[in-house]
């Protein structure tokens, strides 16, 4: 009996131990297979993570890109057409050691046919190992247009009580703001001597509104404003600051730019010959998308020497839809108003060959959109002047990117008095807005200190402008990211 018992526990022994031994096992099993899950998961991990930092340098290549050749939209390779743009690739990641260790692809979206240069870049990146792990990052990017101030000038300039500013202003020179703006002004001078009056040299940004509770303009030299004295924020005057001095902003970055807009022009836009003869031409915009082309036989005559820029007849010459790339160049003297719907154009007037300095644009009349998100925009770059003449409205509205090369943007100083060619009907105006932006080689200006001219002026900037331009308007600096977003 003692014999059958110990066998009989022997076997229970056994039978335990074989228990134990296999959950012994199982748990260890258990363990190895959570431990390699956990370094799969930890790898996997790692790789989905630089998956977004090869996609994210595909961006940055092709960034350089773009720095190197401003239109090459293909990387080089046959283009991709819509919807996608793409793949272009696979192009391989190195380490620092110059081993490949991953993959990416790109997927390019060039700027619309409308002169925008905003550029869609998106980036699919994955790691050697882990090509299932894909990470894909896209981004906008564009060039700064030549219209990314409220106001730029090569010259002093002076914005007087009743201008109001909403946008960055910028001058080459010196300026004297007696309105208010809303937006950074800067000059790239630490001080100069302001032409309108008599003194030593002030601020390359200064006020002579004098400070309140006093009210008025102070016309004399103003010491306040001057170094060696600290320069205060006057809030009553610059809502968003001054600075001075920053760069130069080179008027001759524009040379090179007539004859590129002239091929595009005679590519797929409109050339307008020199219309012999005669004084110009007159563009009626139109929001069905017809724009009319008018030949102007003669204007009014002269106020005190200076053109006075009334149309007394005129016949019609042509009648068209927007050209395909949106430029129409001129080689004489343009009259433009009208309204547009939907629609993206630039004009340009230079004389042929565009080496001299004698042909402008005129507005006498409402130039408008119809809509403000972009969809409307309105270039208007003479070679020399653009002008509102003395019979424009009395109250007159300025849709437009307006860029004068060589002269100024303003109204000739015309005489208050009925003899001469002058009107004084016409002497004053009411208010002028301009909703886009200014750029101007020499003194702007609408109003003059003994009252022609206009007694408000309200110059609001068009945000779209700065990326999204009227068609091929001149740029300015390298491409830069304005979003970034992982897909």
């Amino acid at each position: 009996m003692i014999k059958n018992k110990f066998k009989n526990n022997k076997g229970s022994i056994f039978i335990i131990t074989l228990i134990i031994s296999e959950i012994f096992i199982f748990m260890a099993l258990a363990v190895i297979n959570f431990y390699i899950s956990e370094q799969k998961y930890i790898k996997n991990k790692i790789a989905n993570e630089q998956a977004l930092f090869v996609a994210e340098a595909g961006v940055n290549y092709y960034r350089w890109v773009l720095y190197h050749n401003h239109n090459d939209y293909c990387n080089k390779e046959s283009c991709k057409s819509a919807p996608d743009y793409g793949p272009y690739g696979p192009y391989s990641y190195s380490d620092a050691s110059g081993n490949t260790v991953g993959y990416y692809e790109l997927y390019i979206t060039p700027p619309p046919l409308d002169g925008s240069t905003l550029i869609n870049i998106k980036s699919v990146g994955w790691m050697k190992d882990y090509p299932s792990l894909k990470r894909t990052i896209e981004v906008k990017c564009g060039i700064p247009s030549w219209s990314s101030y409220s106001t730029l000038s090569n010259d002093e300039m002076r914005f007087g009580e009743g201008t109001e500013v909403w946008g960055p202003t910028h001058s080459n020179g010196g300026v004297r703001f007696d309105g208010l703006t809303h937006n950074l002004i800067s000059s790239s001078l630490l001080s100069y001597n302001d032409p309108d009056h008599s003194g030593d040299y002030e601020f390359g940004v200064h006020t002579h509104k004098n400070i309140p509770p006093q009210s008025g303009i102070n016309e004399s030299f103003r010491s306040l404003e001057a170094p060696p004295n600290s320069v205060t924020s006057r809030n009553d005057v610059f809502m968003a600051g001054r600075t001075f001095p920053t760069p130069i902003i080179s008027f001759n970055l524009l040379d090179n730019y007539i004859s590129e807009i002239y091929l595009k022009a005679s590519a797929n836009g409109l050339v307008l010959p020199e219309n012999s003869g005669k004084p110009g031409y007159h563009i009626i915009l139109n929001p069905n998308n017809i724009i009319n082309i008018k030949s102007v036989n003669s204007v009014t005559s002269t106020c005190n020497g200076e053109p006075t820029d009334g149309i007394t007849n005129e016949t019609n010459f042509l009648s068209t839809t927007t050209p395909a790339n949106g430029i129409i160049y001129v080689k004489d003297k343009v009259w433009v108003d009208g309204t547009i719907n939907n629609m993206r154009i630039t004009i340009a007037a230079f004389e042929d060959p565009p080496t001299g300095n004698t042909t402008d644009i005129t507005i006498n009349n409402d130039l408008k959109y119809t809509n403000f998100d972009g969809r409307d925009s309105i270039g208007l770059i003479a070679q020399r002047n653009i002008n509102v003449g003395l019979y424009s409205l009395n109250n007159l509205t300025i849709n437009a990117a307006l860029i004068a090369k060589e002269g100024r943007i303003g109204r000739f100083h015309f005489l208050n008095s009925n003899s001469g060619g002058c009107s004084r009907t016409y002497y004053e105006r009411n208010s002028i807005t301009v909703y886009g932006s200014l750029a101007t080689r020499n003194r702007y200006g609408f109003k003059y200190t003994d009252g022609a001219g206009y007694q408000i002026r309200n110059l609001k900037y068009d945000n779209n402008l700065t990326y999204s331009p009227p068609p091929h308007f001149p740029t300015t600096g390298e491409y830069t990211f304005i979003s970034w977003e992982e897909k």
